[in-house]
């Protein structure tokens, strides 16, 4: 890009070679233009590539999504059930699909953790990642790894734990919620092991929590000094607040399926136990 003088009332648009040989022959109306000139030289930059690389992806993106539905739902059967009885319980019922994953927390997690603390941290963690991301202001328009350092993996990363909860729970739970393999035969009901589940000593489960946060808190400043000096004090500790968080979940569904642990922490405050 080259840097000219600038002269009274003149606007130094910076584009590349290319942008500029997209916008050179364009017609634009006055009052367009005017409204144009009138944005700062990174918002000009910006709008350009908004329109010319985002909008255009993002359409034709949307349409062949569309196509791909469309196309899959004329080969997926979704039949309308009779009507609930409340006297008989089916050994394999579970939620649509896109409460499945719901479903499958609830193995894990009691049911206030599972339907209502995990999916708000999720989800609004998620969404403030792009704000959180060191190069939010340069990597404006810019979705790629190189632009997108942290908030690329770490969407990726809990988009991907989401839909695996809903993979495992949609094409690997069988009759009374057990765990089948896509070979095995789902109309055999199998036989339910005797797992004696363990909790954490409270003090235990305490101590689990601080040495987790405090080492996931305080390590990476070390190791990843100069990325935490670039993201700044507070987006620092809320972005390693809710990557920690969001990072307590495949670890408590790891303790569980490996060591039986039913909770870390159980703690009962008044009336009320607070299970984790």
């Amino acid at each position: 890009m080259k840097e000219e003088s600038r002269e009274e009332g003149e606007v130094v648009v910076r584009m590349s070679d290319k942008e500029w040989e997209f916008v050179k022959d364009l017609n634009v109306r006055k009052k367009v233009k005017e409204s144009f000139d009138a944005l700062t030289p990174r918002q000009q930059d910006y709008t350009v590539r908004h329109l010319r690389d985002s909008l255009g992806v993002e359409f034709i993106a949307g349409l062949l999504f569309t196509l791909i539905i469309m196309v899959w739902s004329l080969f997926m059967d979704a039949p309308l059930k009779e009507l609930a009885n409340p006297s008989y319980t089916p050994a394999d019922e579970r939620a649509p699909w896109y409460f499945i994953g719901l479903q499958e927390l609830l193995a894990y997690f009691d049911p206030w953790l599972a339907g209502v603390v995990i999916p708000t941290v999720l989800f609004v963690g998620l969404l403030a990642i792009p704000f959180i991301d060191p190069k939010k202001e340069s990597g404006i328009g810019r979705y790629t790894l190189v632009e997108r350092p942290v908030a690329v993996p770490a969407f990726c990363f809990g988009f991907a734990l989401w839909y695996g909860l809903i993979i495992v729970g949609q094409f690997f739970r069988g009759p009374g919620r057990m765990f089948y393999w896509p070979w095995e035969d789902r109309t055999l009901l199998k036989g339910l092991h005797a797992v004696e589940l363990v909790n954490f000593p409270v003090i235990g489960g305490i101590i689990f929590f601080i040495l987790y946060y405090g080492i996931g808190v305080v390590v990476p400043q070390f190791i990843f000094r100069k990325f935490c000096e670039t993201l700044g004090v507070a987006r620092y500790y809320i972005f390693i607040i809710l990557f920690l968080t969001m990072m307590l979940v495949p670890v408590k569904i790891f303790l569980r399926c490996v060591f039986d642990v039913k909770y870390i922490l159980s703690l009962q405050i008044g009336n009320t136990m607070l299970n984790f």
